[in-house]
């Protein structure tokens, strides 16, 4: 007797997206504060999401069984129940662990291999080349990213700094993200990861740069092709996330699209970004104060022969 295939009921953003069209003005309104609010619309009083909104307690309640649960109480624990499975992995029972296994690192290779292969397949040659133009014409460089993102986005504008982009590293610190990109104008890029735990913050940021200067070209990497982000951009591209068999999200697709974006501008660029790696090896790498105490010992050695030579 073969096994029944068993059919997992949608999650709350899945039912949100579902009935999004068929939602009146209010609603739609209601509907756009949840998605881009996750974790406000989880966890904050009714009262205080419902004045946010602009709307009555009452019409969040009527969304709520619009789109199908007795309340917005229902609807609140749909939205614990998606954060705890889906944003938040490592609270979830895993199909491993229900099986009472561990995942191997076999089997951890396997499922981050074929989410990489699902992601540069999604990946056309003329989108990809036209981020590649986009960055090799950009004045300056804004990778944004919020929480999981952040951690992207640091990494490109590391490595691009390094190979001699100038690059400006936008994430949650002291001073909004809006304000940290106040000075993007004509001819800059910003390239946005906006990936599983969406932020009001980022949408704000970037909408906010759209709407000031419609020559900043928007390049945004999410893993949703509905996710709000994506209304701004001039290119999107969109990262398999759908590593939540275990206990973290997978980062490989992301950090692999990412390599793939940097080993391109090198190969496209080799003279400018070959010689600051060369500049980097010749001031950084030959400075003692920030390596090892071999190195230590054979920049004192050459100074003494320096000085031996010049007596």
């Amino acid at each position: 007797m073969g096994s029944e295939k068993t059919v997992e009921n949608p999650n709350i953003v899945q039912v949100i997206r579902r009935h999004y069209n068929q939602l009146n003005g209010t609603n739609k309104k209601i509907a756009d504060f949840i998605l881009q609010n996750l974790e406000m619309a989880t966890f904050s009083p009714l009262l205080e999401i419902s004045k946010k909104i602009g709307v009555s307690d009452a019409s969040c309640v009527r969304f709520a069984k619009v789109i199908g649960y007795s309340g917005y109480q229902q609807l609140r624990e749909a939205l614990v129940d998606y954060i705890g499975k889906i944003l938040y992995p490592s609270r979830k029972a895993s199909f491993l662990h229900d099986q009472h296994q561990h995942p191997s690192i076999e089997l951890i290779v396997k499922k981050d291999i074929e989410y990489i292969t699902k992601t540069m397949s999604k990946i056309s040659e003329k989108d990809f080349n036209q981020l590649l133009d986009f960055i090799a014409q950009a004045r300056r460089i804004y990778c944004v990213g919020w929480g999981y993102s952040s951690f992207l986005s640091e990494y490109l504008a590391y490595v691009l700094s390094y190979f001699s982009y100038d690059t400006v590293s936008v994430t949650r610190e002291r001073r909004p993200m809006v304000q940290q990109l106040l000075s993007a104008t004509d001819g800059d890029l910003v390239i946005v990861f906006d990936l599983l735990l969406y932020s009001a913050e980022v949408i704000e940021a970037v909408e906010y740069t759209r709407e000031k200067n419609a020559r900043i070209k928007i390049v945004t990497v999410t893993n949703d092709s509905m996710a709000h982000i994506v209304q701004f951009s001039d290119l999107s591209f969109f990262c398999d996330m759908s590593g939540h068999e275990f206990r973290l999200n997978s980062l490989s697709a992301p950090i692999c699209f990412i390599n793939a974006i940097v080993e391109q501008v090198v190969e496209n660029n080799p003279q400018v970004t070959l010689g600051a790696v060369h500049e980097y090896q010749e001031v950084v790498l030959s400075s003692p104060l920030h390596y090892s105490q071999f190195e230590m010992q054979l920049y004192e050695h050459k100074n003494r022969k320096k000085k031996g030579d010049g007596q």
